[in-house]
């Protein structure tokens, strides 16, 4: 008999916490966490609008005060990093913009990528074109990277490799060990987009220089927030391009004004945040970070792989064909699936009845969580 151990007795009281939280599975099933995942219920945002219905404004903001240095407690222990290396943004594309435009570019630099990133990690670095930057991709084939191919096109011109931990439309995981491993040993700086990869696989950002990332994907977070990592002896090298008070060294009066940045990662904190969304992360890290603690950190995917096991398994008896990779250290919880007939409009079908798939690069691509279950499964399967 298989003896529970202490992490997956952790993993499955979330898992039931989330599905008590998800109403929506009484009458259909989200498998879409590559996408945007459900949101589980809570009370925090909508007792905060009724607390502010009641207080003086200061008094209200007052009362939440310390949730910004919560959430980047909460991401540096996720992430294994410092807090003071952690700001909060609005999604992935704000923390590659705070990179790419803040970089001390040259002429003739390179930026080493993949043919296959999602757009927020192509546009801000194309951008950089018309200042003598040139972005050079290596090609994903057969839903896998050549790390042998990719490493070897880090030339003397490569400043930057600009990669996603996962990517999004095949769910292939780099090998963040050996590329950050390259990258040191040339100088050249390692920046991650962990999209795919925060709240389902482990991550250790010590090895990386900067990484950016959204909520509402694995974290099951809130819409339109997200956060920024640069390594602290990066932060003086990458400049803000949009600076604000709130980004600057506080002073005793608004008019006392004094151009010094703050010392950590919240110089890129330059205005007001979303007060609302600040509390729907808290939330969602609060109930996402103590599955990724040192004794735990592989249960999260390990169920993910589970139950994407089960998916394969059953997918192909209908005739799916796998895209994904499964060779370890490469795989994560997106699975691709070659369909036997037109993906959208197999997904769509699955749409009408209730569970959500997403259609990548004309294939269907499925990505379950650690909450979702064989109930999950035969309803998809019923479904088609």
């Amino acid at each position: 008999m298989k003896t529970e151990l202490p992490g997956e007795a952790l993993a499955e009281a979330a898992a039931r916490d989330l599905r008590e939280r998800l109403p929506l599975l009484k009458s259909g099933v989200t498998l879409n966490h590559a996408g945007i995942s459900p949101q589980p219920e809570s009370r925090a945002i909508a007792d905060f609008e009724e607390l502010r219905a009641r207080l003086l404004p200061g008094d209200g903001l007052a009362r939440i005060s310390g949730v910004r240095d919560e959430i980047r407690r909460l991401y540096a222990g996720l992430l294994h990093v410092s807090p003071a290396e952690i700001a909060i943004t609005r999604h992935t594309a704000e923390g590659v913009n705070f990179v790419a435009q803040g970089f001390p570019w040259r002429q003739g630099d390179r930026i080493l990528t993949v043919s296959v990133e999602y757009p927020s990690n192509v546009y801000p670095w194309w951008n950089l074109r018309d200042r003598g930057v040139e972005v050079v991709p290596v090609p994903e084939r057969e839903g896998r990277v050549d790390l042998d191919e990719f490493l070897g096109a880090i030339d003397e011109r490569v400043r930057m490799v600009a990669i996603s931990h996962v990517e999004f439309a095949s769910g292939f995981c780099f090998d963040l060990e050996r590329i950050s491993a390259a990258c040191r040993a040339r100088g050249t700086f390692l920046f991650v987009d962990i999209a795919q990869s925060i709240g389902v696989l482990p991550i250790d950002l010590r090895l990386v220089d900067a990484a950016a990332w959204p909520t509402w994907k694995w974290l099951m977070g809130p819409i339109g927030m997200g956060g920024l990592y640069i390594a602290a002896h990066h932060l003086e090298s990458i400049r803000p391009v949009f600076v604000g008070s709130d980004g600057m060294v506080p002073a005793a009066d608004y008019l006392d004004y004094r151009f010094e940045f703050r010392p950590d990662a919240g110089r890129f904190e330059y205005s007001t945040e979303n007060v609302l969304g600040l509390i729907g992360v808290a939330g969602a890290l609060r109930r996402i970070a103590p599955l990724f603690g040192d004794d735990v950190a592989d249960v999260v995917a390990g169920r993910v792989f589970d139950i994407g096991e089960q998916l394969i398994s059953r997918l192909e008896e209908r005739g799916f064909r796998l895209y994904s990779t499964r060779l370890p250290g490469e795989r994560s919880g997106i699975f691709s699936f070659a369909t036997p007939g037109n993906p959208a409009q197999i997904a769509a079908r699955l749409r009408r009845s209730g569970v959500e798939v997403a259609v990548r690069s004309g294939r269907l691509r499925i990505s379950p969580h650690f909450y979702n279950n064989a109930e999950d499964i035969e309803r998809l399967l019923k479904a088609l």
